[in-house]
């Protein structure tokens, strides 16, 4: 294995997974490892667009760069690992299709994520991040519980 995607929003689902491949890539110095956060598109919560997302001004505003900040320094943190060993990397977008995206792109063995993050609604809405990136990952999903 060269490469693993840890997708995070810093819950503790996402810092559990964090530590666990952690632990995995203490044991192969060579791994590389991203950390992955993905701002989420603001969502229409009307009757008509449940869920549909807003595609106008993508721009992160002060509040969203110290979140995202506050993000990448928590896992990593987490991953206690050197830091020629990990590299971070944000995008805005819809939560699994991006992290689905970014896997194929980077060309990563192995995506790791938590089972549950912060966004209760939307999974009770739309069904959880962790099962979409699990059901069309074109490698092998490490989720953590």
């Amino acid at each position: 294995m060269r490469k693993a995607l840890l997708a995070t929003d810093a819950s503790e689902a996402s810092l559990r997974a964090a530590r666990v491949l952690g632990n995995m890539a203490r044991l192969d110095p060579d791994l590389e490892v991203v950390v992955l956060h993905v701002v989420p598109l603001p969502e229409m919560l009307t009757p008509a667009g449940v869920g549909a997302p807003l595609t106008v001004g993508l721009q992160l505003g002060d509040y969203e760069e110290t979140r995202l900040q506050e993000v990448l320094v928590r896992t990593v943190q987490a991953l206690c690992l050197p830091n020629e060993q990990v590299s971070t990397v944000h995008h805005i977008g819809l939560l699994a299709e991006t992290i689905l995206a970014q896997a194929e792109e980077g060309g990563f063995d192995l995506i790791v994520m938590g089972r549950r993050g912060h966004s209760s609604l939307r999974e009770l809405l739309m069904g959880s991040v962790s099962q979409g990136v699990l059901h069309r990952a074109k490698v092998p999903v490490l989720i953590v519980p």
